[in-house]
């Protein structure tokens, strides 16, 4: 396995999601074009993502986080609209579950409190963000509030997003629509949805505001498990 200098113990210092994932790929040893061959993409992609000039896509964060190991609630950022305490190197510090495990970004637990300017966050391609309403990663599980800009989609038309777990939303501002397995859907501020997320889906916004929700996802796979 290569060595990294973001391996080093109270060192590291990953906290952008470009910088998460490189630090995952290099502890795998796998080079660019290796990590964009498991992922069928290109490893022009892979090299924009480590550097933050891409966004991910919601597949292509969950096959880098499957092929790599890693835990998606470990690679969300702090906002950079902030002075985030949580982006400092005492909270980023530290590698967990290296190897067959998996690894895990470390966190320093403080409070049972997640205050909203203090959010830990992921910006996705096609313009949805992701914010994490947890003061610290909770295994198996994702609590996040999730936003569609106008325009936005979690997925390109035609395409759909699967993965393990359980799926829960509940919409408080804003139209969004959905395709889930062969049932199209219209969500409005007050509506819910559950639904087994190994079912292809996609979701977006085509209506002229913004789209607020809160998600939660229960029993993802996590990478050890």
């Amino acid at each position: 396995m290569n060595a990294d200098p973001l391996m080093g113990g109270d060192e590291v210092d990953a906290t952008t999601l470009g910088a998460k994932i490189r630090v995952a790929r290099v502890a795998r040893g796998y080079g660019v074009r290796e990590l964009a061959r498991h992922l069928n993409c290109s490893a022009s992609l892979i090299s924009q993502i480590e550097r933050d000039k891409a966004n991910p896509s919601v597949n292509t964060l969950y096959s880098i986080a499957s092929v790599l190991g890693i835990t998606v609630d470990s690679m969300f950022e702090a906002r950079d609209d902030v002075e985030n305490p949580k982006s400092s190197k005492a909270f980023q510090a530290g590698l967990g579950n290296t190897g067959a495990q998996g690894i895990r970004i470390g966190a320093v637990s403080g409070s049972n409190v997640q205050h909203k300017e203090t959010r830990l966050a992921i910006n996705l391609d096609h313009g949805v963000r992701w914010e994490l309403l947890t003061p610290t990663p909770e295994r198996n599980n994702e609590f996040m509030e999730v936003t569609y800009p106008p325009g936005s989609s979690s997925a390109p038309q035609n395409e759909f997003v699967h993965h393990s777990g359980r799926e829960f939303a509940l919409i408080f501002e804003g139209t969004l629509s959905a395709r889930i397995g062969s049932e199209d859907l219209v969500l409005g501020p007050g509506d819910s949805l559950t639904f087994d997320p190994m079912t292809p889906h996609r979701f977006w916004n085509d209506g002229p505001a913004p789209v607020r929700a809160v998600w939660f996802v229960q029993d993802r796979w996590t990478p050890g498990d």
